[in-house]
C-alpha cells in the first residue's frame, strides 16, 4: 500500500520533479496546490496520509505567506494531522518552531531524495523526524548560543578569561583588586549564563571562540 501525499509549494517545476521522484518509492502525490488559499479544507478532502509544505508563498500581492502560521492552524484543529516542512528556508528559528508547533519532520530542500522519503515514511509511522543535516545545523546554532562574547559583559568576560587561562580565583581577585567574595559571585553568574558548572567547560568554551591561547591536550 503506498503513501498519499498532498504536497503544497508554489515552485512548479520542483513539484513535478519530486512526484516522479517519490512515486519510484511508492509515495503517491495525489493532490498538489500551489498556494495556501482552502489549504485545509483541500487536505481534508483529499484523504492524503501526509502533508508536504513549504514555508515561504508568495501572494498575488507581492506578500509572503507563511506555511508554519498555515500549519499552526491546521494542526490546532486537526492535531492527529501529520506534517512534514519541505523548503529551502531553513533558519534556526523556523526549525526550532516548526518541531515546537507539532510537525514531523523539516527537511531541506537541498537534501537527497531519500531524506525527504524518509521524513514522509516515519510521519505516515508516527514517528518524527530529524534529518541528519537539520540536526547538526541545531547543535551548531545551541553551540553558538554560548557565546560568552554575546552573554557576557566585560566585567564578566575578563572573569571568564582569566579562569580559562587556570588562574584562581583568589588569583583574579588580586589580578583585578577585587575582593574573593565578588569573584565568586561573578563567576556564578557566569556559570550561570554559560550554563556550565566547572572551569573546564570555560576553557574549552575560552578555545573556542578564540578568548584564550590556551590549547585542549588532546589524549594519546
Amino acid at each position: 500500500m503506498s503513501i498519499k501525499v498532498f504536497l503544497a509549494d508554489d515552485h512548479r517545476l520542483m513539484v513535478e520533479g519530486f512526484r516522479v521522484e517519490l512515486k519510484k518509492y511508492g509515495i503517491d502525490v495525489v493532490k498538489v496546490v500551489y498556494s495556501l488559499s482552502d489549504l485545509i479544507s483541500l487536505f481534508t478532502q483529499s484523504l492524503a496520509d501526509v502533508l508536504v509544505i513549504d514555508i515561504r508563498f508568495d501572494s498575488k500581492d507581492g506578500e509572503t505567506i507563511d506555511g508554519l502560521d498555515v500549519c499552526e492552524k491546521i494542526l490546532a484543529k486537526h492535531p492527529s494531522t501529520k506534517i512534514v516542512v519541505f523548503s529551502q528556508f531553513d533558519d534556526e528559528y523556523l526549525v526550532e518552531k516548526a518541531y515546537k508547533i507539532g510537525v514531523f519532520a523539516f527537511v531541506r530542500k537541498d537534501e537527497e531524495t531519500e531524506v525527504l522519503v524518509e521524513a514522509i515514511t516515519n510521519a505516515y509511522n508516527g514517528k518524527p523526524f530529524l534529518p541528519p543535516g537539520v540536526a547538526q545545523q541545531l547543535a551548531w546554532a545551541s553551540v553558538k548560543a554560548l557565546n560568552p562574547t554575546r552573554l557576557l559583559d566585560d566585567k564578566e568576560i575578563k572573569v571568564f578569561t582569566l579562569i580559562a587561562d587556570g588562574l584562581s580565583i583568589m588569583d583574579v581577585a588580586q589580578e583585578l583588586g577585587l575582593s574573593d567574595k565578588t569573584i565568586r559571585t561573578m563567576v556564578k553568574n557566569v556559570k550561570q549564563k554559560l550554563n556550565t558548572d566547572n572551569f573546564a567547560d570555560f576553557t574549552k568554551l575560552a578555545i573556542r571562540f578564540g578568548l584564550t591561547s590556551l590549547e585542549i591536550k588532546k589524549k594519546s
